[in-house]
């Protein structure tokens, strides 16, 4: 397979209040005002900075910046007042509109509107320059690359290459053509006379290209008569939607799809198999665990996404064994990205340092197959990759040989931590010590029974080289154990085992995640479910992600007690799975009503400050918005909540929850399922599910 060419995502990383707007491959930070200067800022493109400096600057009068938004993924717009002096000498203002839009290359339009009877003159100036410096070094805010110096190539167009590969450049095309030029200044000046009532407009094109390719363009002049990027209104009449006497419901989930469109991305080599980058800006690039994780929650909303990540994985599981990668056989990527910057990508495009990739690729597998979202021809193709993944998962995967998946780092540039908490302290005893690896996490262990499970499910469809029997053997052995040893008796499942199987003592969110998978005993699982909404680890919006009587806990740190949603939704599917409907409410209400306070756009994380402390969520610092995960976790609440899942014999979808009087009136429209809409309404506690026609296509 040819290698995926991704690029690195959309973050407000220079401050709360900076514009980020993103496209599949490309995303852009800039200040509120829409000009990019600081050093996390500017226009990546695969990886690369393209450009490192753009500023747009209006004088003749003094500016006052009046409203600045990204109404959609891909655009944002900034609206600004210029106080300046008409040609007869009176007063005037000259309104400024600010337009973005990124559609593979970027595209900004400068309309200056006089709306005064007399003329007024402004002067314009453009400010330009590109490094392409590795998206890692931009994220640290350490780029030391020299501005690359832009050369004419025709009037009004500047082209920047790399001095690093003279195959990577930028292409500036500037309309109308500027009336002063100083290319090696990277500078451009209009001096635009406006006549009363009327206005004028500039326009900035910025094309990447990258290893000699360039990247789609669409001009400033084409999208603003009409040419919305993705055909976004085609787009919404097309997927799901939700009505409900809910309000909150309707605008996150028309959000959250919104925003999975704009995380989509593909290889080019294979179109027809899209998958999602994690998050914007930093992480706009494949992940294995958020993707898998992303499109698990998706379905059944798109289930397109599960065949495109299960595809495209399997084409880059590991084949064979190097340290430096953490590369193994059957084992699932971790994370892709165009090599350079340092750490693990300093001489390498793929790194395989995570231990839950490749049993949820079983376990995504064997789901998508439950969805139907998966064909018989889809799934014999996937299932030599399913059967070596499997193999490692019953095998390399468990370095100690004590029957549950671990990890360790290999190189010293890998990550210490390689669950979904992979931050240097993300995991911690009670008394804030950090355990010795390999350490066998209690999520893991139960993404591994649903690996075991969902594939002797699959083995007694395709043959994936493994016996089904042995397999649930495997799998009701691993839950014994689980039990046995995971189990604290304090009354909640710890956070893992350490390098002498000690337990991992600290009551954290992370059982939750095993409850998911159906691997918990019920009583023990009810039993960690009143933990899981008492306070010390709810906060009325969300789970903190370590509980606060624990020595480690901070509610602004990364993962010791911020609240991410996509963690919360997924307790929330655990507490569903056992029925413990009165906590799914609970906490999806909470976490409705956090969504609600971002607009409709959970972020990444926020901080695990108590709602009764503070009556509204409180942002975290850098956090990525928008996070496919965080995104897709107001997906798997609306299924959470109603107990949607598909019938035994994958005939159609029900709804399990045994009694609904407790959920808003609502309507799902658009759903699929094999290929057929879906609707389900529920209405004064009672469901009805309705199954269409096939579509004439496939979405």
């Amino acid at each position: 397979m040819s290698e995926l060419h991704l690029s690195a995502g959309t973050v407000p990383a220079g401050g709360r209040h900076d514009l980020v707007t993103v496209d599949g491959r490309s995303f852009a930070i800039s200040d509120e005002a829409g000009d990019m200067a600081a050093a996390t800022q500017g226009f990546v493109y695969d990886d690369l900075r393209h450009l490192s400096r753009l500023r747009l600057t209006v004088t003749g009068g003094r500016v006052e910046l009046l409203a600045a938004s990204t109404p959609a993924p891909m655009s944002a717009v900034v609206v600004s007042r210029v106080a300046t002096t008409s040609e007869d000498g009176g007063k005037a203002e000259v309104l400024a509109i600010r337009r973005r839009w990124l559609a593979g290359s970027l595209a900004e339009q400068l309309t200056l509107r006089n709306s005064h009877p007399q003329p007024v003159t402004v002067r314009v100036q453009l400010d330009v320059a590109a490094d392409f410096a590795h998206v890692f070094d931009v994220k640290s805010g350490t780029a030391t690359e020299a501005p690359a110096r832009p050369e004419p190539t025709a009037p009004g167009r500047w082209r920047f290459t790399s001095a690093q590969d003279e195959l990577d450049s930028t292409e500036v095309v500037m309309t109308p053509e500027p009336d002063e030029a100083d290319p090696q200044a990277g500078t451009a000046v209009w001096t635009l006379r406006i006549a009363g009532r009327e206005e004028v407009t500039v326009s900035v094109t910025v094309q990447p290209v990258s290893a000699g390719v360039p990247a789609d363009l669409e001009r400033p002049a084409e999208l603003a008569a009409g040419v919305p990027i993705r055909e976004l209104s085609a787009w919404r009449s097309e997927v799901p939607t939700v009505v409900s006497l809910d309000p909150r419901l309707p605008a996150a989930v028309e959000q959250a799809l919104a925003d999975l469109a704009a995380l989509r991305i593909s290889d080019r080599a294979h179109p027809d198999r899209p998958v999602v980058a994690a998050g914007a800006p930093w992480f706009m690039t494949l992940f294995g665990r958020d993707s898998l994780l992303t499109a698990w929650m998706t379905l059944p909303f798109d289930g397109s996404l599960a065949a495109g990540v299960l595809a495209t994985l399997a084409d880059l599981q590991g084949s064979h064994d190097d340290p430096a990668s953490e590369e193994q056989p059957g084992r699932i990527l971790h994370e892709l990205r165009r090599h350079g910057g340092s750490g693990a990508f300093s001489s390498r495009s793929r790194y395989y340092g995570t231990v839950d990739a490749t049993p949820l690729f079983v376990g995504l597998a064997a789901e998508a197959w439950r969805w139907r979202a998966l064909d018989h021809d889809a799934l014999r193709a996937l299932a030599p990759a399913i059967g070596r993944a499997v193999d490692w998962v019953v095998g390399a995967g468990d370095s100690d040989g004590d029957g549950f998946l671990d990890y360790r780092r290999r190189h010293p540039d890998g990550l210490a931590n390689q669950g979904w908490k992979d931050s240097w302290d993300g995991i911690t005893r009670a008394d804030g010590t950090l355990p010795e690896a390999p350490l066998a996490l209690v999520e893991v262990q139960g993404y591994a029974y649903a690996a075991l499970t969902g594939s002797a499910m699959l083995a007694g469809v395709v043959d994936i080289g493994h016996d089904a029997d042995e397999l649930r053997r495997r799998a009701e052995a691993l839950k014994d154990r689980f039990n046995e040893v995971f189990w604290d008796r304090r009354g909640y499942f710890v956070l893992g085992l350490d390098a002498e199987h000690r337990p991992i003592d600290s009551l954290t969110t992370n059982p939750g995640h095993a409850l998911w998978s159906g691997i918990a005993d019920d009583d023990k699982a009810r039993r960690y479910v009143e933990r899981l909404v008492d306070p010390d680890l709810w906060t009325g919006w969300g789970l903190r992600t370590l509980a606060a009587s624990m020595a480690a806990y901070d509610p602004l740190s990364y993962h010791n007690g911020s609240v991410w949603p996509h963690d919360t939704a997924l307790c929330i599917a655990g507490a569903a799975r056992y029925g413990c409907w009165d906590a799914v409410d609970l906490l999806a209400d909470g976490a409705l009503e956090a969504t609600r306070h971002f607009a409709g756009r959970p972020p990444e994380l926020f901080a695990g400050v108590a709602r009764d402390d503070v009556a509204m969520p409180v942002a975290y610092p850098s956090s990525c918005s928008p996070q496919a995960w965080a995104s897709a976790s107001v997906l798997m609440l609306v299924r959470a909540m109603l107990g949607l899942e598909p019938k035994a014999d994958r005939s159609s979808v029900e709804l399990v929850r045994p009694d609904l009087s407790a959920v808003a009136d609502l309507s799902l429209e658009r759903l699929d399922f094999a290929g057929h809409p879906l609707s389900v309404h529920v209405s004064e506690g009672r469901a009805r599910v309705e199954i269409g026609d096939p579509e004439p296509t496939a979405r």
